[in-house]
């Protein structure tokens, strides 16, 4: 019993360890002001991008930026507490996050 309760405990505690890693808080939660920006460096392994914030109503993009001619991919703004986008296509992208108002947030990508 007690080497099947060690599996479990085993399999949970990596179970843990692998979604702690998968995720990557690049703008940890601050006091954002309109203009204040975020980015991570640039990789082929982003999935998604996040900018969450605590209540509603304020005004935030996030984006992917390509890194041939710097535009900027799949761009979404808009007031939810949790606002998510995806790359458009494989490549390598940096997740961007930009504050059109004032709120305490944060930036995170996967």
């Amino acid at each position: 019993m007690r080497r099947v309760v060690s599996v479990v405990a085993l399999v949970v505690a990596l179970a843990a360890a692998s979604t702690a890693l998968a995720a990557y808080q690049y703008a940890p939660p601050q006091q954002w002001s309109p203009g204040a920006k975020a980015s991570t460096p640039y990789s082929p392994n982003w999935l998604a991008n996040n900018f969450r914030t605590y209540g509603s109503g304020t005004d935030k993009s996030v984006t992917f930026i390509n890194n041939w001619n710097y535009g900027w991919r799949n761009t979404k703004r808009g007031g939810s507490d949790y606002l998510e986008t995806y790359p458009p296509y494989p490549g390598t992208f940096k997740a961007h996050c930009v504050s059109h108002s004032w709120f305490w947030g944060s930036c995170n990508v996967r």
